[in-house]
């Protein structure tokens, strides 16, 4: 199907003339704009803008807004002496599609041109349906194939070339204004996105941080003060009266000044230095922060429940693998100390070679400075742990109660030394009767042991416990 881009135009221009006691509100006339982003998929828009007004009664067409725009939360502020007394959002978007939709039951040309002598011939349809493509009633024959150009003499009331803001005002005097609109909208976003490299000892890292920030919202933001929100904002559910999907386009932004940090309420504010374009359809990536040899300290941790079941002797015992993990301090003495915006860290480290290679990833929550951030990478290969109930009773013991006797043997293939953190967790209350190794910590239903296992070499743990079921 084809329809001609100059009818399209003369009927854009027919319906700015059939609009013509409207005042249009350009993005030309603009005189400011920011833009919050969160991360959880919508912004905050402020755009402001001159207006000339007549005195009176005002028909003003603010273009340009987000086709994702949630209605309800629109804000105006106009000038002195003028009072909005109706507002309306037009999303329904000027397209060969809407011209067929709207001209249903009524008459357009077909243009077809005659392969032989290139002569135009035009004759007149009426759209009898839409659906699944065009049905058109041409003389006494019914086309459903368009076999031609179509050409529409107007463009139906209510299609918009773009999102438009309907504002009804009146103003007590004539001349310019400010005009201030401000409104939530959907398909806005951002992330941080972290990249952490180890030396060569695991003794520090390099922590570098990007924010990406995403627009879906149709329209484009050009020469933006843009911000971005990390925290957690309530909002009741509204949905916005149109959706734009499209591939997203990412582009790096350098980065200028230092970036603007302060705390709004309960959560951070992150502030771009400079102007920003956010395209439509794009994803942009600015730097966030940088920190440079930070503290870390990898461990391996293994996690696991005690229960109540005897198990009975005969099998071989399974073989488990620790979880690797990093911690470092979002501390000021560690080269950080400034909010850290929930995102992704992904790990680095150099081979023997001098190569980078990833070795795991992880998502991290909002944290504040002063708190710790810990990585789990997965699990370490070359250490293996053992589990063997050595005995089992409830002979003696209060209702619901059990000791048992835990058996735990390590083993350590690297070609260095390494300290497993075994965690050991009960359904009840608990009390250790006997044990290999002082425990480190200790709450009553938990209990953790910190093992140095040698290179190549192996180490043990037992001991026993006794476990007060709950009712």
């Amino acid at each position: 199907m084809r329809i001609s881009l100059l009818a399209l135009a003369g009927a854009a221009l027919m319906a700015a003339t059939a609009a013509a006691d409207e005042t249009a509100v350009l993005p030309a006339s603009r005189s400011g704009l920011a833009v919050t982003l969160y991360a959880d998929g919508f912004g905050l828009v402020t755009d402001r803008r001159t207006v000339d007004l007549a005195k009176g009664a005002n028909s003003l067409a603010f273009e340009g807004v987000s086709a994702r725009m949630v209605p309800s939360s629109a804000l105006l502020r106009v000038g002195d002496g003028v009072k909005v007394l109706e507002r309306n959002f037009e999303f329904d978007l000027l397209s060969p599609q809407a011209l067929l939709e709207r001209s249903v039951g009524k008459t357009v040309r077909v243009i077809r041109t005659r392969p032989d002598t290139g002569e135009e011939m035009v004759e007149t349809a009426t759209v009898l349906a839409v659906g699944n493509g065009p049905v058109l009633k041409i003389g006494d024959r019914i086309e459903i194939t368009v076999p031609g150009r179509l050409v529409f003499d107007t463009v139906p009331a209510g299609l918009r070339a773009q999102p438009t803001l309907l504002i009804e005002a009146d103003s007590a005097v004539a001349g310019q204004a400010p005009l201030e609109l401000t409104y939530l909208t959907e398909g806005l976003s951002w992330r941080a996105d972290y990249a952490a490299e180890l030396d060569a000892a695991g003794k520090t890292l390099s922590l570098g941080a990007w924010a990406s920030l995403s627009n879906a919202t149709g329209i484009a933001f050009s020469d933006a003060d843009v911000q971005m929100i990390a925290g957690n904002v309530r909002r009741e559910s509204e949905r916005p009266l149109a959706t734009f999907k499209g591939a997203n386009m990412m582009a790096a932004a350098p980065a200028e000044d230092a970036m603007r940090r302060e705390a709004v309420g309960d959560v951070h504010l992150y502030a771009l230095p400079g102007k920003v374009t956010l395209a439509n359809n794009q994803s942009k990536q600015v730097a966030l922060l940088s920190a440079a040899a930070v503290p870390v300290a990898r461990q391996y941790v293994r996690e696991r429940w005690i229960t109540e079941i005897p198990v009975r002797g005969g099998a071989a015992p399974a073989t488990y693998r620790p979880a690797v993990t990093l911690k470092f301090a979002n501390a000021r003495e560690a080269g950080l100390g400034l909010p850290l915006p929930a995102g992704l860290v992904r790990v680095y480290e150099r081979d023997s070679q001098g190569r980078i290679q990833f070795t795991g990833e992880q998502s991290i929550a909002h944290t504040a400075a002063g708190e710790e951030v810990t990585l789990n990478l997965g699990e370490a290969t070359d250490i293996g742990i053992q589990y063997r109930q050595g005995a089992f009773t409830t002979d003696g013991l209060p209702e619901r109660a059990f000791e048992t006797e835990q058996q735990i043997a390590l083993s350590n293939a690297k070609a260095e030394a390494v300290t497993v953190r075994l965690v050991e967790r009960f359904q009840g209350a608990a009390t250790i009767v006997t044990e290999s190794k002082a425990h480190e910590d200790f709450s009553g239903s938990e209990a953790t042991w910190t093992v140095g296992v040698p290179a190549g070499g192996k180490a043990t743990l037992s001991y026993r416990v006794r476990v007060q079921r709950p009712r």
